[in-house]
């Protein structure tokens, strides 16, 4: 199982969430197929499947990740993976280019 799961941060409200919450459907659905948010809070998204939707949850880090707003907005990014060692703090990840 593979796992995009995202906090927004909690002062982020209305029309600003709504849009959050529609650049991260956008990017998980992309040439590679299309994961929907699991999640029934709406400051918490996730994105998950198995090895079929990899390519798709890839991309889809790969995506939203490049847009500034979003990750400027979140407060929590984890990339799980059943091996540990795959697993990452995106937030440090993208800090660090």
């Amino acid at each position: 199982m593979y796992s995009s799961i995202i906090e927004i941060k909690k002062s982020v409200t209305g029309e600003d969430l709504k849009k959050l919450h529609q650049t991260a459907e956008k990017a998980f659905d992309n040439r590679a197929g299309k994961v929907e948010n699991s999640s029934g809070d709406s400051y918490r998204l996730v994105f998950e499947g198995g090895e079929d939707q990899y390519g798709c949850l890839d991309l889809g880090v790969l995506n939203l990740g490049k847009s500034r707003s979003f990750v400027q907005n979140a407060v929590s990014w984890l990339w799980i993976e059943d091996d540990p060692g795959e697993c990452c703090d995106m937030l440090k990840l993208l800090a660090a280019r």
